[in-house]
């Protein structure tokens, strides 16, 4: 376990942070980190132990042909075996996509709907730590399909935070450093007339539902606020990318995020077969 994963999970433990869920990627990066987290924390009420949830939903994007290339290579993979590291290709290669916005929106929306809105629906009084343990890009289209589900009022900031320059809370767009974390508050507003919706999201709200990413291949819009599936509910921002576990950490080399490219990360054109 590296120094900064390490001085997370004991983080979350001195500051009595005891998850009563832990999702995570499937992918070894993210997997390691959310063990890491789960061999520090308490047994469950029940005397189980938390043990990470793995779902392929929270999977990195996917970069089709530039999959596993190191950032300084100035030219897409080939199937050349004759070609010269960082030229093109003379033969003819097959160029894999990658994933698109809308794919990643989808396995953001299938996340939320299979594993955490059920969290919320199945007792609104109840008190959850739910941790989420996933990749930087993803985390990011995450955020924005959560964001979506609420009125954008009812979503608030904690005086203080860095990260935010102005303007309505909805529009914060978060980055995360290693082992760096967000921190959300979900509660019910406490109101009579407001009951817990119990329907899914429906295939067609994937596709329409609006894009806050810089990529444009959903247009933008705006829901009206019959649409809104958390209606009655609200969110604070109490972290973006919170390194307090870090402060006097010595650093050092080496850790997960030196690890070598996860060999289960599935092409796009995997997910359509």
């Amino acid at each position: 376990m590296s120094h900064k994963l390490e001085s997370l999970a004991k983080f979350f433990v001195t500051k009595s942070i005891h998850f009563d869920s832990v999702y995570a990627s499937d992918l070894s990066r993210a997997r390691i980190t959310a063990e890491g987290i789960c061999r520090r924390q308490p047994p469950k009420k029940d005397g189980g132990l938390v043990t990470p949830i793995l779902t392929s939903d929270l999977r990195e994007r996917d970069f089709g042909s530039w999959e596993g290339v190191r950032w300084q290579s100035s030219s897409a993979p080939s199937n050349d075996t004759n070609a010269s590291p960082g030229r093109p290709s003379r033969s003819t290669s097959v160029v894999i996509e990658k994933e698109t916005t809308v794919s990643m929106r989808q396995r953001a929306f299938s996340f939320l709907d299979s594993h955490f809105l059920p969290l919320l629906f199945d007792d609104s009084t109840s008190k959850r730590k739910v941790a989420i343990v996933a990749h930087g890009i993803i985390l990011r289209v995450l955020w924005n399909c959560l964001v979506e589900l609420f009125d954008p009022m009812s979503i608030f900031l904690m005086p203080g935070i860095t990260a935010w320059d102005g303007g309505p809370a909805a529009l914060l767009s978060p980055s995360w450093s290693n082992t760096g974390y967000m921190e959300l508050s979900i509660r019910m507003k406490p109101s009579p007339s407001v009951s817990p919706p119990q329907r899914q999201l429906t295939s067609q709200e994937l596709r329409v539902a609006p894009s806050s990413t810089t990529d444009t291949e959903v247009p933008p819009s705006s829901s009206p606020a019959g649409d809104i599936l958390l209606q009655g509910w609200s969110m604070k921002i109490l972290a973006v990318d919170n390194k307090e576990h870090l402060a006097g950490l010595r650093r050092t080399r080496g850790g997960i995020g030196s690890s070598s490219h996860d060999s289960r990360q599935k092409r796009i054109d995997q997910f359509f077969k």
